[in-house]
Parts: C-alpha cells; sequence; structure tokens
C-alpha cells in the first residue's frame, strides 16, 4: 500500500499533463521534483477534489468485500473501517539527479505506518494439496516503523515517441526495522492471541527480505507500464514544468486539517 501511493505521486504529475509555458530555466528536475513532493505531502491531509485525488492522510477504506478462489483456496470475506496513518509523515534523506546521464536517485522513509481496521474471512487455504479450514475475525492494529525506500531509475526514450521519455533501468530496495502487532481474534483466547501478534511481527519482517527479489519484477510488469505511457507523451522540460505547477496548485490550496 504505501508503496502504491509513493509512486502515485509521480503517475499524478503527468496523468492530465498537457503543454505548460513555465520559465523552467532556473529550475531543473530535481528541484522540481522537491517541490512537488512537499506540496504532495501538505495536501494529502484534505485530498485535492478537482483532481479526484481523496484524502490520504489518514488513507481510509470504510468497507471492502473479497472472494478469492485458487484451487484448494477458497475464502471470502471483508476488510472494514481501515484506518492507514502517517503516510504523509515521509523524510526525503537524500536524492539527486543528473541531467547528463539523465539518472535519478532516491531515498526516503516513513517513521512510522499504523493501520487499524478489522476483517473477517472464512474458508480453506490449501497447503500441500489439503484443505485447512479457516475462520477469523480480526480487530487490526499493526505498526511498522522506519519503513525506507531506496532506489534509482534513469530516464530513456519512450519506445512509443521519439520525443516522449520512459523510466529504464528502475531498482527499487525496501527496508523495515519493526512491526508490531497488537491485533485481536475474537476466535482465540488471550494466549492465542498473544502467540500469533508475535509470529505475525516476525513473519512480517522475514517476508519484507524473503520479497525482495521480486519486487523490481512486480512495479516492472504492474506500474512502469501505466508511468511510461503517461512519460511517452512528454520530454523533460514539459515533466518539469509540470511538476512546478502541480506543486504550486497545491501549495496554494488552503488545508487546514491536520491527519
Amino acid at each position: 500500500m504505501v508503496a502504491k501511493v509513493f509512486l502515485l505521486t509521480l503517475l499524478v504529475a503527468v496523468a492530465s499533463a498537457t503543454s505548460v509555458t513555465q520559465d523552467t530555466s532556473m529550475v531543473g528536475y530535481r528541484k522540481a521534483m522537491d517541490m512537488f513532493l512537499d506540496a504532495w505531502k501538505k495536501m494529502m491531509p484534505c485530498g485535492f477534489p478537482s483532481q479526484n485525488i481523496p484524502v490520504l492522510a489518514p488513507l481510509k477504506v470504510d468497507f471492502y468485500a473479497f472472494n478469492y478462489v485458487n484451487g484448494e483456496t477458497n475464502l471470502a470475506g471483508n476488510v472494514s473501517n481501515i484506518r492507514i496513518s502517517g503516510l504523509n509523515n515521509f523524510h526525503v534523506l537524500s536524492g539527486s539527479y543528473d541531467p547528463n546521464t539523465l539518472h535519478a536517485t532516491f531515498d526516503l522513509m516513513y517513521p512510522e505506518i499504523q493501520i487499524l481496521g478489522s476483517y473477517e474471512v472464512e474458508g480453506t487455504i490449501g497447503i500441500g494439496g489439503f484443505p485447512m479450514p479457516i475462520r477469523q475475525s480480526v480487530l487490526i492494529n499493526k505498526k511498522l516503523s522506519d519503513w525506507r525506500y531506496v532506489g534509482d531509475y534513469t530516464f530513456a526514450q519512450s519506445l512509443n515517441n521519439s520525443n516522449g521519455l520512459r523510466i529504464a533501468d528502475f531498482n527499487l530496495q525496501y527496508f523495515v526495522a519493526d512491526v508490531q502487532a497488537d491485533n485481536w481474534d475474537k476466535f482465540m483466547d488471550i494466549a492465542a492471541n498473544n502467540y500469533f501478534n508475535s509470529f505475525i511481527s516476525s513473519f512480517s519482517l522475514l517476508f519484507t527480505e524473503e520479497i525482495q527479489p521480486y519486487v523490481n519484477s512486480l512495479y516492472e510488469k504492474y506500474t512502469l507500464p501505466v508511468l511510461n505511457d503517461l512519460l511517452s507523451n512528454m520530454d523533460m522540460t514539459q515533466l518539469t514544468d509540470y511538476l512546478l505547477m502541480q506543486a504550486e496548485m497545491w501549495s496554494n490550496a488552503v488545508c487546514t486539517v491536520k491527519a
């Protein structure tokens, strides 16, 4: 979820891109991106209705039902009253952009992400070819500390438009310092809940490490094609112009809500 919100910052910037006339001779891509991210952070508690951007700090999901079937796994349930806070408290630790090589780097961190809400699920999970029944009704209380994203990418010529851009050589690593779970499943007693909370905390950190080799391929398959399709209509000057225009628009909006 957090990763999607991070990449949305650039997706929003080019989603409605049109030709602009701002003078960026004194402002490069790196500075424009800094201004864009700062304005994005300030806008998140209020959203931006004219661009169909909802409130993102906190990010809320009132209700979402799901039904998942895959082989022996058959799950039905819902999540409700989800509240994710801390998405607007990220810090840009460092970043760079070389206009000669078009290579950019980034290093940012979310000090704390708090996830509250509930979910219910019932069905079977296929384990080793055997269906195992599952029934849960859980109050969610989960906290992630120091979630850090480090990566780099290079702008290259669009494959669809010789005057446009695409992101190539994208590389991302992310790290989580700590995960604390204090969930409560009403079908379990205190001892069982404590055990599973300890397991969830440990497993979450392990999962972060184990999924790392697949992160880049997932982004290349599901995110970069959409982003590159949007960037194909822009050159670096137009992209920089639009980042500046968007930053000014969000910064001038009145947003007094505190997440």
